[in-house]
């Protein structure tokens, strides 16, 4: 009786699991809570050509998608498809629900289905690289840990080291976030002669692609790695500061803004961020933590080395680890392994001062309510990250119409950055309007016709014979 309680329990926090990441993707989908980057990705459909093959192409043969082929014919396609209706562009966020399904299959086979359930679970809700959660021009990332996923699974699980070797080359080639991790397949692997095998091939093949094939194929090939920076030491360093900011601060600075929004959760929130923590607290009363400590510790282990090795892709790159901003999105890698090594660190350290499996079990619920209610206030974030955008240029359109505006460039100044730190509405400072890329869809969204008119923020460009500040929610036009 008490097993098949248990195993209701267990299915019911699946079925929770599922509708609390289709509630969060269809909350962002039914706002068309669309910033940043996505912005000139939606603006783009209006150009794409009646071919499908000649349009893949030209999308690939950019600085940014050269070097990611898999995941640029797979976001090349969603936008094809997205030309006659730029909702279906949107339908790129449920990668991350893809991604879900992915940890839960691996973690289901390499573990246990219970501890499967609550990795994905934290995983889902953590507030490490909110970026590839709620944007679709990251579905790069969620298809590269669905890749990288699957290829730990077939080289520790099914010992298939050609297929693990295929699966991680395709994850490097949809983003590069798991590329330092090669170490971890390599060090999974007990035969030195599969070993190399596996390395010659994945770092063969992707060597050969990014310094090879990719130059020769694309006219606007980019490489994105920049070797010369490890030799950097100030950077060095601001990367170990970042790295270790972000794990004993800002983590914590997106919790407590988690709490403190609490009052503004709606009902079907609320029931999700007190349900959830329920279930996952009945599912576990009775789990047998004990039996597998060592396990734990060994996975802890590796959690924590996988951490320290994903994060020595900011030292050949020109982005630093911060939760921040939409530069989040490079932290897929850490979001995974950050969640294993919780899990694994609660539970060794709780066996070893003799805590039983309720209070275990009480921890994990209180972590799964902290995250899901702070994973729910970064939702709210980047939905009115969005809403601030088209307030903005609506209120700009008014202010050109009743200045008898008929074209040109504007220049538009608001203190972006104070608004990034100060806004309460935003949780790690979600993306404002800021890039020259972004202004015209929003222009047309609101009213403003992006052929006569084009707007700059006023910190890349100011020399506009048109300016325009916008304060205390107020455009006036600058003399």
């Amino acid at each position: 009786m008490e097993k098949k309680q248990h195993n209701n329990y267990l299915v019911f926090l699946n079925i929770l699991i599922v509708v609390y990441s289709l509630y969060i993707s269809l909350s962002v989908f039914k706002e068309k809570a669309v910033v940043t980057d996505d912005l000139a990705g939606v603006y783009a459909l209006r150009m794409i050509p009646d071919s499908y093959f000649s349009y893949i192409y030209s999308f690939l043969d950019s600085t940014i998608m050269a070097a990611r082929p898999v995941s640029g014919i797979i976001t090349g396609t969603l936008s094809f498809l997205s030309k006659n209706n730029e909702s279906f562009y949107l339908l790129g966020t449920l990668f991350f629900p893809l991604s879900l399904i992915a940890v839960y299959w691996v973690g289901r086979k390499m573990l246990s289905k219970e501890l499967a359930s609550l990795i994905t679970l934290l995983y889902c809700c953590s507030i490490i690289g909110t970026s590839i959660q709620f944007t679709s021009i990251m579905l790069n990332s969620n298809l590269a840990t669905i890749f990288f996923v699957l290829s730990i699974y077939y080289v520790y699980v099914r010992k298939k080291i050609i297929v693990s070797a295929l699966l991680f080359i395709a994850s490097v080639l949809s983003y590069e976030i798991f590329l330092p991790l090669v170490l971890l397949p390599l060090f999974l692997i007990r035969e030195n002669k599969k070993r190399v095998l596996f390395a010659l091939l994945t770092l063969g093949v992707i060597i050969t692609f990014r310094k090879v094939i990719q130059p020769y194929v694309f006219v606007n090939s980019y490489q994105r790695d920049e070797v010369g920076r490890i030799f950097e030491l100030k950077r060095v360093m601001l990367v170990v500061i970042f790295s270790v900011k972000l794990f004993v601060k800002d983590l914590f600075v997106g919790i407590y803004k988690g709490l403190v929004n609490i009052r503004n959760l709606n009902i079907p929130e609320w029931v999700l961020s007190v349900v959830i923590p329920f279930v996952v607290y009945k599912a576990f009363r009775n789990y047998d933590f004990k039996s597998k400590s060592e396990y734990f510790k060994k996975l802890g282990m590796i959690s924590f080395a996988a951490i320290l090795v994903g994060l020595s892709i900011f030292l050949f790159s020109s982005y630093i680890p911060t939760l921040f901003g939409f530069n989040n999105r490079n932290l897929g890698a850490i979001r995974l392994f950050y969640t294993l090594l919780i899990i694994s660190g609660v539970i060794y350290l709780s066996v070893k001062l003799n805590v039983q499996s309720r209070m275990i079990s009480a921890f994990f619920a209180a972590i799964a309510f902290l995250l899901v209610v702070t994973n729910i206030r970064v939702k709210d974030s980047w939905i009115y990250a969005s809403r601030f955008n088209n307030e903005l240029f609506s209120k700009l359109n008014k202010a050109i119409k009743e200045n008898h505006i008929e074209d040109g460039d504007i220049c538009l100044e608001y203190d972006v950055f104070h608004e990034l730190k100060t806004n309460p509405n935003l949780t790690f400072r979600e993306p404002l309007f800021y890039d020259d890329w972004e202004s015209s869809m929003l222009c047309e969204i609101n009213g403003i016709d992006p052929k006569k008119f084009k707007v700059h923020n006023m910190d890349n460009k100011n020399d506009c014979e048109v300016k325009f500040q916008y304060k205390n929610g107020k455009m006036f036009r600058m003399k």
